[in-house]
């Protein structure tokens, strides 16, 4: 298939390419690797062609691309500047093929890798994998420019913020940057840089395989002020909140939905709903200008509200995942998500009050967990009115305070800086068997429910969900 490019270059800058590598990596737990468009790279690709350079955008997930396909688009489009997506620990082992085989596909080439997982371990990417040029430290629209254009005219690297590079054999990192505070000021994503039969909105959540049509994804805000000790969301993007006006949020959906023919918006915001005023001026605003497509988004279960909700449900919102975690208030407290068990029962009765269908994701096996910690998220899981959930074991990751905490106290060794760990591998008093038989357990108590059997009979019949709810809380 032709690559398709931006020709707006101006004379002299280089030939930029940047990649979203195919997975072979064998994964586990929630997947969402063809959700939506690589939408950080979309971002980058744009700010770049905004300023006249040549880019091309490969996405080797969502055009179901070989190892093999990408490496001959590299050799046929040249560039001079290789940029290289590694998002999550997972797929460290894909990205770091893809920067061999672009040093094989064009051996001139400068190749920089970038994103969520490279950010945390920038300096051990420099120091053991000689095919990275570069690595890009936190948000990259900036950064990637600088230090394109640093390439194009031989400058030095070290006056560009963000940038972890090799000196003299050593990783150097030349000094932090701030992430952009308005948000407003950067393009729209270069999605019109991806092919039309690139292939979104198929994943697998919960042991359920979903599939949306015409699907595209959205960013409306970045930041996290709450700092999870399971997450790194707050290490990459910051603790204070950043968000685009109501009005650039519309106009972007108005964009996909007139221009592009999208149909489903999914809004991957962290914390979409950490507003509710904003929240109901974006809804407000799509009501208005009659755009018709469906999205659906993420959730804290503390800023729920019902006319926050009822506004969603009016303006398309259909889906919320909510980040419940645990059913005890020990672990939740542990995990430090400043909030209460009863604010979680309280989000999901007023999302369903308003008519949207509630994914609640739960964590299982805190190093703190017990027995009965467990039976209250069994609980839960069983009465709280949910249509689906995600029941994952913890995991530590690069970036996290549980890294941290682990790495200190020398569960976690700095040779593992490319790996990350289910808690059953580096805590004993957690056995794989015992969280498998908690995952399996929990699963089957929501799944087999007579109450969730009977609502996904009349969604399988269509009827209508006020009645399928009527019944489910009357008869069970």
């Amino acid at each position: 298939m032709e690559l398709l490019i931006s020709r707006r270059r101006v004379k002299n800058l280089v030939r930029m390419l940047l990649i979203n590598p195919s997975i072979k990596t064998q994964m586990t737990g929630v997947l969402f690797t063809a959700m939506c468009e690589p939408l950080g790279l979309l971002y980058m690709a744009a700010v770049l062609e905004q300023h006249g350079i040549e880019v091309g955008v490969i996405d080797g997930i969502g055009e179901g691309l070989t190892h093999e396909d990408i490496e001959n688009r590299i050799v046929k489009f040249s560039p001079d500047v290789v940029g290289i997506a590694c998002m999550m620990t997972e797929t460290y082992s894909d990205s770091a093929e893809m920067a061999r085989i672009a040093r094989r596909a064009a051996p001139k080439a400068k190749i920089i890798l970038g994103g969520h997982n490279a950010s945390f371990v920038a300096g051990e990417i420099i120091e053991n994998l000689p095919e990275a040029d570069y690595v890009v430290v936190g948000e990259g629209e900036y950064t990637f420019l600088e230090l394109v254009r640093s390439i194009s005219k031989k400058s030095d690297i070290r006056q560009v913020k963000g940038v972890m590079h090799r000196n003299n054999g050593r990783a150097t990192f030349t000094g932090v940057r701030e992430p952009v505070q308005n948000l407003d000021e950067l393009p729209f994503p270069a999605k019109h840089l991806l092919p039309q039969n690139a292939h979104y909105g198929h994943f697998w959540y919960g042991g359920h395989k979903i599939a949306l049509k015409n699907l595209s994804g959205m960013i409306t805000s970045r930041g996290c002020p709450f700092g999870c000790t399971f997450c790194s969301c707050t290490a990459f993007s910051g603790r204070k909140i950043r968000v685009r006006s109501p009005e650039n949020v519309v106009k972007e959906m108005e964009y996909l939905v007139n221009k592009r023919g999208v149909k489903q918006i999914f809004i991957v915001d962290d914390n979409f709903t950490a507003f509710p005023k904003r929240v109901t001026e974006i809804c407000r605003l799509i009501k208005e200008r009659n755009i018709d497509a469906n999205w659906f988004c993420e959730g804290r279960v503390d800023t729920a509200s019902e006319e926050m909700y009822k506004a969603m449900a009016k303006a398309g919102c259909w889906l919320i995942f909510l980040g419940l975690e645990s059913g005890s208030q020990r672990v939740l407290d542990y995990y430090k998500k400043k909030t209460t068990v009863e604010k979680g029962w309280q989000a999901v009765a007023l999302a369903q009050k308003a008519g949207i269908d509630v994914v609640g994701s739960f964590i299982i096996g805190a190093p703190i967990e017990v027995e009965e910690d467990y039976q209250k998220t069994l609980n839960f899981i069983k009465r709280a009115d949910m249509d689906m959930v995600s029941i994952s074991s913890l995991k530590v990751y690069p970036g996290t305070e549980l890294w941290r905490e682990f790495e200190e106290s020398g569960a976690i060794k700095p040779s593992d800086w490319n790996k990350y760990f289910e808690i059953f591998d580096i805590l004993g008093g957690h056995s794989k068997e015992k969280i498998r038989r908690w995952m399996k357990s929990a699963e089957n108590g929501f799944y087999r429910r007579p109450s969730y059997i009977v609502k996904e009979i009349g969604r399988l019949f269509g009827r209508h969900r006020k009645l399928i709810s009527y019944v489910v809380r009357n008869l069970f």
